[in-house]
């Protein structure tokens, strides 16, 4: 079960970072550009892609995460109630 915890804790601080560099990334990019070239027919087309882009990845970045330690919790607290056998007979 200790695999399991730490696949799910390393899963959800990956997607986690690689969310936040995609963000860096596209916005970053977005502004380079826009600043650039100057138009604002430009910025008027992509401006709902870009806010789309950035709540799928602020889902992705917040909801993986958090989904991934609701799970780590559940998988340690089940863990934890599984009774081991403890003889306790004198021999």
């Amino acid at each position: 079960m200790e695999s399991l915890t730490a696949l799910l804790g390393t899963l959800g601080a990956t997607l986690f970072r690689w969310s936040a560099i995609a963000f860096l990334v596209v916005n970053g990019l977005a502004a380079a550009v826009f600043f650039v070239t100057r138009d604002r027919g430009l910025v008027n087309r992509w401006t709902s892609r870009l806010v789309a882009t950035n709540l799928l990845l602020l889902g992705v970045g917040v909801g993986v995460p958090a989904v991934a330690f609701c799970l780590r919790t559940v998988v340690n607290a089940v863990s934890l109630s599984q009774a081991t056998e403890v003889r306790l007979t004198d021999e």
